[in-house]
């Protein structure tokens, strides 16, 4: 029963951090880096709504591992113990290399979660702002099968953007 209860607390005390105990790993020792060269990049960046996403992160996380981890050291037989801090060690072994901020995965997931701490820009196609403020003198080319006498109708119909230009979502209406 001994050997049960070491595996069995050992995949759950694995499982409980690398899927959610590294988040706050993570948001410790790569997004708090990210953050401050993203600052020195970009004067205009918002830092303290990084820095407060990431505490919020940090601090639910390591609440509801904290929460479990006490409950298991205070409740659980001590095989149970053994195996579930053995757990815990193995994820983090397993996964310290994703908490470096060089991690390029890490970067990608940053620049994701964090663009709206940006300021809003032309450059950006994801903001909503740069597609009103974008110059709409822009001459449309013909459409290839189409007659110089449009009817009434095709007014109301929005024209399609510069070639290159990316569309969004939120630009359709």
């Amino acid at each position: 029963m001994f050997i049960a209860y070491f595996f069995g607390a050992a995949a759950g005390g694995f499982i409980l951090l690398a899927a959610i105990g590294i988040q706050a790993l993570v948001a410790l020792f790569s997004s708090i880096p990210l953050t401050r060269h993203h600052k020195a990049e970009n004067s205009e960046f918002n830092v303290k709504k990084a820095y407060r996403r990431i505490a919020l992160v940090t601090v639910i996380v390591l609440a509801l591992v904290g929460i479990v981890s006490a409950l298991v050291l205070y409740y659980a037989p001590v095989a149970a113990k053994v195996g579930y801090v053995f757990g815990l060690v193995l994820a983090i072994l397993c996964c310290i290399k994703r908490m470096s901020p060089n991690n390029e995965q890490n970067q990608k997931n940053y620049e994701d979660s964090y663009a709206d701490c940006y300021p809003p820009s032309a450059v950006n196609p994801d903001d909503v702002a740069s597609s009103f403020l974008a110059d709409t003198s822009v001459e449309q080319s013909a459409v290839p099968g189409e007659t110089e006498d449009a009817s009434a109708s095709d007014d109301d119909v929005t024209p399609a953007p510069p070639p290159g230009e990316q569309i969004h979502w939120r630009d359709m209406n």
